[in-house]
């Protein structure tokens, strides 16, 4: 009766946890990772945060810091950790792959992170439907708060229309300089949500959805690594899937403008590469990658 009562409780978890994603658009898997499971990871941001040159700090004022993890095969582990693989088994996802993953970081003092949502298809009627195209895995490397900048959401924006949606200055220049600090997409709305983790949990969220981060008031450097992954994958339109694995291979991204050329999962030393694999995006031949379209037509 014990076992009997303990598995409907997990569940039921599970099943409001997917219930979350789907409907607010993120849920968080509480205490997934051990702390210590984390620390070699923690060890490589930080030295990845040592050798940033002051120019990239500057031009992305708003986010901290935009690592790409492609440039250090020590996140094999993590992309592919059985801890990440379980959480996707519980949402229902089969067929999960990789796309890219960031190391960003808001130093002591740091601005808002502006909302923006980071869906780049809007043009593929799929945008507009149930099944998640693309997801965000936040995992921070400490507790956070809306102290140290937490991330902000606005619930359901994934879904439906909302006024942020009509700013095309998202993922600008100028908005990751914070050239404008007055510029309404670092300011609090009507209907946002704080959603503070504490270390070791992983917080997943639909890339559709409107979020952001408040500014980092505390005295310590906040950092987090974002992963993408898309669920479902041989469900995907074509076009989609070009445009994924163009991603994966760092082409045409606008967070990644030096991606070209660059180290992929590709190049990765054979140990590291082979743990990934299985993850990585195919995509079907004589297909056009899908328009990078970052704006809805709701």
């Amino acid at each position: 009766r014990f076992f009997l009562t303990l598995f409907n409780k997990i569940r039921t978890m599970n099943k409001s946890l997917k219930s979350d994603l789907n409907e607010r658009g993120f849920c968080v898997f509480e205490k997934a990772f051990h702390p210590e499971e984390l620390d070699s990871i923690r060890q490589t941001s930080r030295q990845a945060l040592k050798l940033l040159p002051v120019s990239h700090r500057e031009k992305n004022k708003s986010q901290g810091s935009l690592i790409l993890i492609a440039n250090y095969p020590e996140f094999s582990r993590l992309i592919a950790h059985q801890v990440l693989l379980n959480i996707f088994k519980k949402l229902g996802f089969s067929d999960t792959r990789f796309s890219s993953g960031y190391i960003i970081s808001k130093p002591e003092r740091g601005p808002a992170l502006f909302w923006h949502q980071d869906w780049w298809g809007w043009g593929n009627s799929i945008s507009y439907k149930d099944q998640i195209p693309q997801i965000f895995v936040m995992i921070y490397l400490q507790d956070t708060s809306t102290k140290n900048g937490c991330l902000r959401v606005i619930p359901g924006s994934h879904r439906t229309p909302h006024s942020l949606h009509d700013s095309n200055n998202a993922h600008s220049e100028s908005i990751s300089r914070v050239e404008n600090p007055e510029d309404p997409l670092y300011q609090s709305v009507d209907g946002e949500h704080a959603v503070p983790v504490q270390y070791g949990d992983v917080l997943v969220g639909d890339a559709r959805l409107i979020h952001g981060t408040f500014p980092n008031v505390a005295d310590d450097e906040r950092t987090l690594i974002t992963l993408w992954f898309h669920p479902n994958y041989s469900n995907l339109p074509g076009p989609i899937q070009v445009r994924i694995h163009e991603i994966f291979m760092r082409k045409g991204v606008d967070t990644d403008p030096d991606g070209l050329d660059s180290m992929t999962l590709l190049n990765w030393p054979e140990e590291e590469k082979k743990i990934v694999e299985p993850m990585f995006p195919a995509h079907p031949p004589n297909v056009t990658a899908e328009v990078w379209d970052r704006n809805p037509h709701w």
